[in-house]
């Protein structure tokens, strides 16, 4: 991957959660505590508190890629952070808004180091294997994406109740 590359890529990373951000900011109230009649749906604001778990594990894993390459990081239980972490306690938007401040630090951290060999930068993961900065940041990108589906699931689904 060329600097050109890298750089767009911590772009995109740096961005992700604008559109998460947007929407929190725009929906009623009531959409945030909402939850659809389906297995295991989380409402809005159990998926932007995951947010901020994710990316400070994320954070993590890129500092030791960089500051401890191949160093073994563990692997986070998810369900349990939502069912054990008391994610009703926290505010949807300070999280997303807290989040995006932890890609800040990193994406200057990856500026920084855009002109280096990032093969060099990475992590040991007991699921995946070898994780290098890129593919962290590949990762975390694809998952605002992936979870902005169910903040308009969830609001399609208030709406379709009649609210």
């Amino acid at each position: 991957m060329d600097k050109p590359e890298k750089l767009a890529l911590i772009a995109r990373y740096e961005s992700a959660f604008d559109p998460l951000i947007d929407f929190i900011k725009t929906i009623p109230a009531a959409v945030i505590d909402y939850r659809p009649d389906l297995p295991s749906a989380w409402t809005v604001r159990e998926h932007a508190v995951h947010f901020l778990d994710a990316d400070a594990f994320a954070h993590a894993r890129m500092r030791f890629a960089v500051a401890e390459p191949g160093t073994e990081v563990n692997v986070w239980n998810q369900q349990a952070f939502q069912e054990r972490a008391k994610y009703d306690t926290a505010e949807p938007l300070a999280s997303l808004e807290t989040a995006r401040a932890l890609r800040r630090v990193v994406c200057a951290m990856a500026r920084a180091l855009a002109d280096r060999d990032w093969e060099a930068y990475y992590v040991r993961h007991p699921e995946r294997g070898r994780l290098t900065l890129a593919d962290i940041l590949v990762t975390y990108i694809d998952h605002a994406d992936f979870h902005l589906n169910y903040f308009r699931r969830n609001l399609d689904a208030f709406k379709a109740k009649g609210n």
